[in-house]
């Protein structure tokens, strides 16, 4: 056992996660196992899915019909709903009053007991004053608000049709909930919407119709005619005021609510690699088809993830709570289990106007959105029976075709494409490109003139592309002033940054535009020049975290291995698609991180299962972003120290330390020697206690391309396509689990 006191622990997190803006833990793919043919289910399962970009004001979205195609998918495909029971409303469509009525056509007339029913929407949320009927109907139970001191209610923004009411108030959703509990208790509402803010930040637009949450003054008030739409669901349910008001004050609501933000967080609608989805919609969506687990759980994995997408901004929430109700610590989020393997993708049809028998569409939306970059060259996928995951044929990605998440693949052999529509598709091999870039957007926080010297300087650097700041553009990190207005608006949200910035001090951004990297900004009003030279390190250890993100595959690798972290008496895990699925543990916290107070230890252990030796190794990045391999140690020049044997495991102890904030612990598991490869990351990884010339600082980018030498391999022996490293999902593990850090 190996114990490592450094002054900068887990070399973790930020750097990764700047550099790719999302984290890995939460996304882990223990492949479910089965014990019954639940192909056969019989209930009714029906999905009413809502989708609006449009917008009037100039306040429309990119994402959500994104987010609709990325539901109907997995619901279809995963969990076995027919496509006529997916009724979807998009744009003009999905007005207050064609919700409405579809919600009663499709969802509650015909429902019946043991039906799966599931409403979702994806567009602007709102706040709003309460109705003056509503505060009539209040007054008559001797209450000013329902919360004391603010007469105001969340509503979803439907999309205006003429008509007085444009929202679907957050009451009135309780109430069609409660309604359709009467009738069947496997009932889910997902909202990708917040109330928080709206409007640009960064990279990204933000799904609130108000501009800020400190700006209650000038909110509508929600029309009278909304109190009619409520009292014929009071009706319904035979509710009088105080049942009401007990209901919007229960932990405990009617089947399951989920929603992408706390009513004080931003939701946003994120450019992803070709594509703009809802943060959340897209990292759930990713997740169910990776694996299953109760609501508890599946939100705890998922809120990991949403925190890093937007540096915690973004918790999402559920009801009922697991105290009111234990169901949701053994339940599903959509009450039933999946009725088909995990995968990454699924083979849409055959290319239309193409001659070739055995071109294919694909529909990549189960593949980690940090890895698309992964899938424009030379992957492979194994063609699998959706019941039995028995690999049927293989299918050799086309390069270049990928457009967001829609791709094109050959079959192998004598499979024709019209025989496979419909198909699940795993990864066999990711593609690395041979040229990774980190892309940096120069925020508009700076003048014209700071731009200037910025892309000047970052001119230097070939492996770093500036793009434009703007929606639909994908950046990875923004370089930006840290203004009077961020911080009014993260004021707000006081957990959401853990250190505090000097007011016009220049430092790196998430797309979100929330600061990222504890100590990345300097001294107010530095000279650019100045500021950019102090940053270089940063910029080449978040290529370098860049690079490693691409190399993640927990959710698709064949081999058994597995990661548990003992800490205080708690565990947190996770495990590849080959592992055992109760090896994903997940502490109780908010964002479902493992907190480690500065100097308390931790114990690190690897877990083997497979019957080959294994070799290991472990690489940090520190809340900072500075990567450090801590093992195998500097000493180490024989490749037989590195090894777990056959279904043993390894160990190693660690120690909280600053800097403060989320860190990354990486293991790499494969069956050859890593040493080499580790060896040339610790020799180049740049050191923060000094500046980096641009020539130097290149030099230390293109020495990482050596870290995937040792795993790039075909089993045939051939080389890299065009430059591509070639990564096999039977041939290495890269397991990420994030961990906060506290004083």
């Amino acid at each position: 056992m190996m114990s490592f006191n450094r002054r900068h622990f887990l070399q973790g997190a930020a750097g990764a996660l700047g550099a790719i803006g999302l984290s890995q833990l939460g996304l882990n793919c223990a492949a479910t196992r089965y014990g019954q043919a639940l192909a056969q289910d019989t209930r009714r399962k029906v999905a009413l899915l809502v989708g609006i970009n449009e917008y009037p004001n100039n306040l429309s979205l990119l994402g959500p019909l994104t987010d609709v195609e990325l539901q109907r998918q997995l619901l279809i495909h995963r969990f076995g709903f027919n496509d006529s029971d997916i009724h979807i409303l998009l744009n003009q469509q999905a007005s207050r009053r064609n919700i409405w009525g579809a919600f009663n056509e499709y969802l509650y007339e015909p429902a019946r007991d043991g039906d799966v029913v599931i409403l979702h929407f994806s567009g602007h949320g709102d706040r709003v004053r309460e109705s003056d009927r509503m505060l009539d109907f209040l007054r008559q139970l001797d209450r000013r608000c329902i919360v004391a001191g603010e007469c105001l209610n969340t509503a979803i923004a439907t999309h205006p049709d003429n008509t007085p009411e444009q929202d679907i108030m957050g009451h009135t959703l309780l109430l069609m909930r409660a309604a359709l509990a009467q009738k069947t208790s496997n009932i889910t509402f997902l909202l990708d919407c917040c109330y928080a803010g709206g409007g640009k930040r960064g990279n990204a637009i933000m799904r609130s119709l108000n501009t800020s949450l400190a700006d209650n003054d000038n909110l509508r008030q929600i029309p009278d005619s909304e109190w009619t739409y409520q009292r014929q669901l009071l009706d319904t349910l035979n509710w009088d005021q105080q049942q009401f008001v007990n209901a919007i004050q229960s932990p405990k609501g009617q089947g399951f609510f989920v929603g992408s933000a706390r009513y004080n967080q931003l939701a946003a609608d994120y450019q992803f690699n070709g594509f703009t989805a809802g943060a959340f919609t897209y990292l759930l969506t990713q997740h169910l088809w990776q694996s299953s687990e109760p609501l508890s759980k599946t939100i705890s994995l998922v809120s990991n993830s949403s925190n890093h997408l937007a540096e915690h901004s973004q918790t999402p929430i559920y009801d009922p709570a697991p105290e009111a109700d234990p169901t949701v610590t053994n339940t599903p989020i959509y009450h039933m289990e999946p009725v088909a393997q995990p995968a990454e993708a699924l083979v849409l049809g055959p290319v239309p106007d193409k001659s070739e028998h055995d071109r294919v569409r694909l529909w990549l939306g189960g593949l980690d959105p940090w890895a698309l970059e992964a899938f424009d060259q030379g992957a492979t996928f194994a063609l699998i029976d959706k019941t039995t995951g028995t690999e049927l044929a293989e299918v050799q990605q086309v390069d270049g075709t990928r457009a967001g998440l829609v791709s094109e693949g050959r079959l192998s052999g004598a499979a024709r494409a019209a025989d496979a529509t419909t198909q699940l598709l795993q990864e066999k091999v990711r593609g690395i490109p041979g040229q990774v870039t980190l892309k940096v957007g120069l925020d508009d926080t700076l003048l014209a003139s700071e731009k200037v010297i910025a892309e000047g300087k970052l001119a230097n650097f070939t492996n770093i592309e500036v793009v434009p700041v703007t929606s639909g553009q994908t950046a990875h990190v923004l370089l930006g002033r840290y203004t009077p207005e961020i911080h009014q608006r993260l004021a707000l949200n006081p957990e959401t940054v853990p250190q505090q910035q000097i007011l016009d001090s220049v430092g790196i951004f998430s797309p979100a535009q929330v600061p990222l990297l504890a100590g990345s900004f300097g001294i107010a009003e530095e000279p650019m020049d100045q500021a950019m030279d102090r940053l270089s390190t940063r910029l080449v250890s978040l290529y370098i975290g860049r690079m490693l993100a691409l190399m993640v595959n927990q959710q698709t690798s064949h081999l058994d291995v597995s990661l548990v972290v003992d800490h205080q008496g708690t565990r947190s895990g996770t495990t590849t698609r080959g592992g055992d699925p109760e090896a994903i543990i997940v502490p109780q916290t908010v964002g479902g991180l493992l907190q480690v107070v500065d100097g308390q230890r931790l114990k690190v252990t690897v877990n083997n299962n497979e019957n080959q030796d294994l070799h290991v190794g472990v690489i940090v990045i520190d809340p900072a972003g500075e990567v450090n391999v801590l093992f195998p140690p500097a000493i180490s020049d024989r490749n037989e120290i590195d090894i777990i044997s056959g279904r043993g495991s390894w160990s190693t102890n660690l120690r909280g330390a600053a800097p403060f904030g989320t860190a990354e612990l990486l293991v790499l598991v494969s069956p050859q020697s890593l040493v080499a490869a580790l060896k040339k990351l610790r020799q180049n990884r740049p050191q923060f206690d000094r500046s980096l010339r641009a020539g130097e600082s290149l030099a230390n980018v293109e020495a990482m391309d050596n870290i995937f030498g040792v795993m790039s391999s075909r089993r045939d022996g051939t080389d890299a396509i065009k430059g591509t490293r070639l990564l096999e999902a039977d041939q290495v593990a890269i397991l990420s689990m994030f961990i906060e850090i506290l004083p």
